[in-house]
């Protein structure tokens, strides 16, 4: 809420009273109320810092000589202080003098709370943005003034509309001269190698918002004539539509750059000049000749002794000590030709020597020279150089070796080469081409490459020969069918490149050739294979998901309504009984199809993890408590041992390790007759869980410990089976591999077993991922409520009818997706309980229908499903739903995720997120008692009703009174008795 000071002008007191009190509602603070305006201009004047008002709602007319358009008018001009007009008069003449008075509001009197707080608060808004704006505006010109670039922006027509004190400083024009004259007037820019004008430079910014380019050496011409070398870029200015609105030019002098560039060029010329001769393989020699006999000469040798090994730099020797390291072989012959140059040679001398280096060795050199002569012609000074061209020599002789290499290369290579020209025309070909090809060597040298692929890609292989001769493909490479000389089809891959000469110019194509008909083959044999082994896997998939939809349909509609008549009140023991059997009998054919397809997926791999926050204290209990029941019917002791530096919150998948858990845990009890069994959790190495499950049952035989866990195997003889597939260890296995463990088990005929692993759960910062909470009430609490529900099947759509409707919902049917659209337009649904599969129209694309709708966008969703893998739960949530529960559906998940969604409470009231984490209260010893006498009667109806009274007397008997319900609704009556008789001495809480 504002806390802004608010100034109300207005002659009618109740009017002013009443605006005050709206002002104060909104949380605005009213620092004066004045009827005329020479009083409000007083007050503003005279109000302290501190209560000076933020905004001024003022009448138009007022009481005085000012009215309220004046007054508004020098406020504003004095302090700066927007003002609202309140008014009743909408005539034309008063709108165009307030008008004029540029206020920030016009309210027409009367209007509603609301009306004038989203005006004062917009006028507030636009203030101080208008002064937000001045502020930038002030560091944007201070900024632009110190800096020391010159700074000139002109408008969309090219008119100076400011110049920085930099830019005044380089053009020579003040800012007040600058404003308003054209650019190319002010900045005159011109190319500094031709002096010529550069016209309107800064045209193609405006157009492209790019400067274009201006020349390398650009000069500024000065309102004085005088030139300054410069560096300047342009950016246009756009509006908030993108449209250009100006450019603003940025440019400085770089005389000083430049003198520093030219002194470092010098620097670096004068150093390479001073190595060369040192530095690199010339030698500098130079004859004179004063009798015009160049043996009487005197000679200098500069950088030649010195790379032939010698200590003798800027020699002075004479000719014959040149020709004494000149080899023996070239001494005549050199001679001879210094002799006939200098007599009547004109132009340049060239020769090649070969000269002895100081350790032996040759060195080829490359001597050229010219004479100097005087009037006469008589030669009088000899001067040239020497370039050693041993490395060029060596590669000559390099040359002629790998040529030769290369002619056994090219034609005893195994795959074919050939060289083309540019229009693919072939030059010469190896012996292997002619023998991939199918065709003489002298008739493939009268083809083009092109003309031997295929017609089917001809076009395509032509093109990219194209572009590689272009330039534009530096090589490339490509698998073809070529056609042999008498007509089949032949497989290769062509490796083509482009072969540069010594002056980088193309000299021909180079074609590699590989036959690869043999792996063409068999890519299609693998090819074969692998779309039929997709196909299967895709069928395999389809019909696992067929068959869990089949199967999980009619189980939905079983266990519905055995859910359902669980909570009928009217039913005797007997009958509960009986609607037990079958809701156990449902849940254990649950249990095998979950098995089966279980293990369907992980041989598919396509079985995932989903790994998240889980509350591990809370995990193990209930765990516990699920084993105990059935324990406590064999008369066993189920023990549980957790480590105390247990973590209180792992990260794991909580669905798969209650899985295993279970499995284990069921095993135990199944097998053991006598004793105990316990369940141990401890902490393992670097973040890892150990969980233990030990027995004292009949054991397992040294040669079945690997069997066991093969699948479709049962440990036990067939009166200790209990009637699963055999999948159990099997899947516990690949499970468990899945989270980074391994399945361990130790055991001996007749003396127990203990099963143990070690998995990955780190320890967790986060809280747990809120559950939702298994709620055993009948009804909900609140206003009635109304729920699609769409589903193809009549019979689903029945059992949800029945127990919504009697959970307190109105209930709305629908066949498919397209005609729930229209039902969800029409009634605006509360939630939704929407099928994935149904004809028409499919859930995921109802989903995205929904979500995208304006009006249905945020209704709640919940998904059902026959198809319970995590892929389809996945694409569902990614779809938009908020939950995704699996058919056959549980009841009591299915109403608190409504309660969740919709933030309902139960009859009972709401439970915690995370109820397997609450701890069993157990109620007074009188209440025991009677719990116990109606436990030895076998009265579930009374226990029910006792639980019910103990829920509602505290919520936190709630978890006791829900483990109560639950064995008296399955009439587990021998649980129910071993329950109570084990707390029943226990102090009530």
């Amino acid at each position: 809420m504002t806390s802004a000071q608010i100034l109300i002008v207005e002659d009618d007191r109740i009017v002013a009273r009443d605006i005050a009190q709206q002002m104060s509602r909104a949380g605005y603070v009213v620092v004066g109320s004045t009827g005329s305006g020479e009083d409000a201009l007083a007050l503003v004047e005279t109000l302290a810092a501190d209560s000076k008002p933020d905004l001024v709602l003022m009448d138009v007319r007022l009481e005085g000589e000012l009215d309220g358009i004046d007054t508004a008018r020098r406020i504003r001009e004095a302090r700066d202080i927007p003002v609202v007009f309140l008014t009743a008069y909408a005539d034309e003449e008063t709108i165009r003098r307030a008008t004029a008075a540029e206020p920030y509001g016009y309210v027409l009197k009367p209007f509603d709370d609301m009306q004038l707080r989203t005006v004062v608060e917009m006028a507030l808004y636009k203030h101080g943005a208008e002064r937000r704006l001045r502020e930038s505006e002030q560091r944007y010109a201070i900024t632009l003034s110190s800096i020391g670039d010159g700074v000139l922006s002109t408008d969309v027509d090219g008119f100076v509309t400011f110049v920085n004190l930099a830019g005044e400083a380089l053009t020579g024009w003040s800012r007040s001269e600058a404003t308003g004259r054209r650019l190319s007037e002010v900045f005159s820019l011109h190319d500094e190698n031709t002096h010529a004008p550069i016209e309107d430079p800064m045209a193609a910014v405006l157009q492209t918002g790019s400067d274009g380019g201006l020349p390398a050496r650009t000069i500024l011409r000065a309102r004085g004539g005088s030139d300054l070398p410069v560096e300047c870029t342009g950016t246009p200015m756009t509006d908030e539509r993108g449209v250009r609105q100006g450019i603003v030019i940025v440019f400085r002098d770089v005389t000083q750059k430049r003198r520093a560039q030219e002194a470092e060029i010098l620097r670096e010329t004068n150093a390479r000049l001073e190595m060369a001769m040192y530095g690199s393989n010339v030698g500098v020699w130079e004859i004179d000749m004063p009798e015009g006999d160049h043996k009487r000469g005197f000679a200098r040798y500069s950088n030649i002794y010195e790379w032939l090994g010698f200590d003798t730099p800027q020699a002075r020797l004479d000719y014959e000590a040149y020709m004494s390291v000149l080899h023996p072989d070239h001494r005549d012959s050199t001679d001879r030709a210094v002799a006939s140059f200098l007599e009547s040679g004109d132009g340049l001398f060239e020769l090649e020597n070969r000269l002895r280096h100081r350790d032996g060795s040759d060195r080829w050199v490359l001597v050229r020279g010219t004479a100097r002569r005087d009037a006469t012609g008589k030669p009088v000074r000899f001067v040239g150089s020497l370039v050693d061209i041993t490395e060029l020599k060596m590669t000559e002789q390099a040359l002629r070796a790998s040529e030769e290499r290369f002619r056994g290369t090219f034609e005893n290579a195994a795959v074919g080469v050939a060289h083309c020209d540019l229009d693919g025309r072939f030059l010469r070909v190896n012996q292997r081409s002619g023998e991939i090809v199918g065709w003489p060597r002298d008739a493939l040298q009268q083809r083009r490459l092109h003309e031997l692929i295929h017609a089917d890609f001809s076009v395509a292989s032509t093109e990219r020969f194209r572009l590689l001769t272009e330039g534009r493909l530096k090589h490339y490479s490509e698998e073809v069918p070529l056609v042999r000389f008498d007509g089949e089809r032949v497989w290769v891959t062509l490796s083509v490149a482009l072969q540069h000469d010594a002056s980088g110019q193309t000299a021909h194509v180079i074609v590699i050739i590989q036959d690869i008909s043999e792996r063409k083959a068999l890519e299609e044999t693998v090819r074969v294979a692998k779309d039929a082994a997709e196909a299967a896997s895709r069928a395999k998939d389809q019909f696992l998901a067929n068959i869990s939809h089949e199967l999980r349909t009619p189980l939905n509609g079983i266990l519905g309504y055995a859910q359902i008549l669980q909570r009928d009140a009217r039913l005797d023991t007997r009958q509960l009984a009986s609607v037990g059997v079958i809701e156990q009998s449902g849940q254990h054919l649950l249990t095998l199809i979950n098995d089966i397809l279980d293990f369907a997926r992980l041989g598919a791999g396509k079985l995932e993890l989903q790994v998240g926050e889980v509350s591990l204290r809370g995990f193990l209990e209930t765990i516990a408590e699920i084993v105990a029941v059935r324990a406590q019917q064999k008369r066993l002791v189920l023990n549980y041992v957790a480590a105390p530096d247990l973590p209180a919150v792992v990260r794991v998948d909580e669905r798969r390790l209650r899985q295993v858990l279970l499995n284990l845990l069921a095993n135990a009890v199944q097998f053991t007759d006598h004793g105990e069994v316990t369940l141990s959790v401890s902490r393992g190495a670097a973040g890892r869980l150990r969980f233990e499950v030990r027995d004292t049952g009949i054991g397992v035989s040294a040669d079945r410990l690997e069997a066991i866990f093969q699948p479709f195997e049962q440990a036990g003889d067939h009166t200790r089976r209990g009637g699963g597939a055999g999948l159990g260890l099997a899947i516990s296995r690949q499970l468990v591999r899945m989270m980074g463990g391994e399945i361990e088990v130790t055991s001996s005929a007749g003396e127990g077993s203990v099963f143990g692993f070690e998995l990955d759960a780190p320890a967790s910062a986060a809280g747990p991922c809120e559950r939702i909470p298994r709620l055993q009430a009948d009804r909900l609490d609140g206003a009635r409520r109304v729920i699609l529900v769409v589903d193809d099947v009549p019979a689903n759509r029945a059992l949800l009818a029945e127990v919504l409707g009697q959970a307190g919902f109105r209930v709305i049917e629908s066949s498919d997706g397209r005609d729930a659209l229209d039902k969800a337009a029409a009634c605006a649904p509360d939630l939704i309980v929407l099928d994935t599969v149904m004809p028409l129209m499919g859930g995921i694309e109802t989903l995205h229908h929904l979500r995208r709708s304006h009006t249905l966008g945020a209704t709640p969703v919940i998904v059902v499903s026959a198809d319970a893998s995590e892929q389809n739960a996945r694409a569902n949530i990614d779809a938009g739903a908020n939950v995704f529960l699996e058919k056959p559906l549980n009841l009591d998940r299915l109403l608190g995720s409504i309660a969740m969604l919709l933030g309902l409470a139960t009859q009972q009231g709401a439970g915690p997120a995370c109820e397997a984490d609450r701890p069993m209260i157990i109620p007074p010893r009188e209440d025991m008692a009677a719990l116990h006498r109606y436990a030895l009667l076998g009265s579930m109806r009374d226990i029910s009703r006792h639980a019910d009274r103990l829920a509602s007397s505290h919520e936190k008997y709630e978890p006791f009174a829900a483990r109560l319900r639950h064995l008296a609704m399955t009439y587990e009556s021998q649980a129910l008795l071993s329950l109570i008789e084990h707390h029943l001495n226990s102090e009530g809480s």
